[in-house]
């Protein structure tokens, strides 16, 4: 009798599961193909100017353009992966505008010259003119990486959290550079084509599993049940 409860229970959990796994990618598909949407239609219309002071994510996505000098002694190293897979750093820095400050997000480097001192940004010192790509502040998830600040290492692009290490007050919206003049020796990869959308196929492999779960136990059913 216990068995038959476990094996039956088994069956269940397993078929809800594969279920719910489904319904989430398809929610997810929504989500993603909104964002996607969302990131074409921002960059198919003309630069706006930096949101300032603005707390709500309207400006998402959309392409703007602001100037300032750098604030070179607080600059973050945060971790990512390019589009051909290699692991290295995304350099942002602050860049003080009218008085208030801005995160800029450069480009990406490898781990082995993020230090390097060549780079042409660092020298800059004059007020400088950027072009980018509005990104609003990540909000800190149960499962995000914690920032090793000591090591300046970053995971998560939560302007509360930069704030806190730099002792600015940096603005909601992070400038991700798309025009390359003052940085050409780094790689910024940014485009609504290179974001993956598989979430339709995920849902299709978890509804595929569900079914042959519940062919098998129909099966089982029939043949040590019914048969008898």
């Amino acid at each position: 009798m216990i068995k038959n409860f476990f094996f039956h229970s088994l069956f269940s959990v397993a078929l809800v599961s594969l279920v719910f796994l489904g319904i989430w990618q398809i929610q997810r598909l929504e989500w993603k193909t909104n964002l996607l949407n969302l990131i074409k239609d921002g960059q198919s219309e003309e630069y706006i100017d930096y949101p300032f002071d603005e707390e709500k994510k309207l400006y998402s996505y959309k392409k703007s353009l602001v100037s300032g000098k750098i604030d070179h002694s607080n600059e973050l190293h945060f971790f990512n992966i390019n589009n051909n897979g290699q692991s290295g750093y995304n350099i942002i820095i602050p860049l003080i505008s009218n008085g208030k400050t801005i995160y800029v997000d450069l480009g990406w480097t490898s781990f082995t010259n993020v230090n390097k001192k060549e780079f042409q940004f660092r020298s800059l010192k004059n007020v400088l003119n950027f072009k980018g790509i509005l990104i609003y502040s990540k909000d800190r998830k149960i499962f995000s990486p914690i920032p090793d600040v000591e090591k300046n290492n970053w995971y998560l692009m939560n302007v509360n959290e930069m704030n806190n290490y730099t002792n600015l007050n940096g603005q909601k919206y992070i400038l991700k550079v798309l025009d390359q003049e003052y940085y050409a020796d780094l790689l910024n990869e940014f485009s609504a084509i290179n974001i993956p959308n598989n979430h339709l196929q995920y849902a299709i492999t978890w509804f595929a599993l569900a079914l042959a779960i519940a062919c098998l136990y129909v099966t089982f059913i029939y043949q040590n049940i019914y048969k008898k």
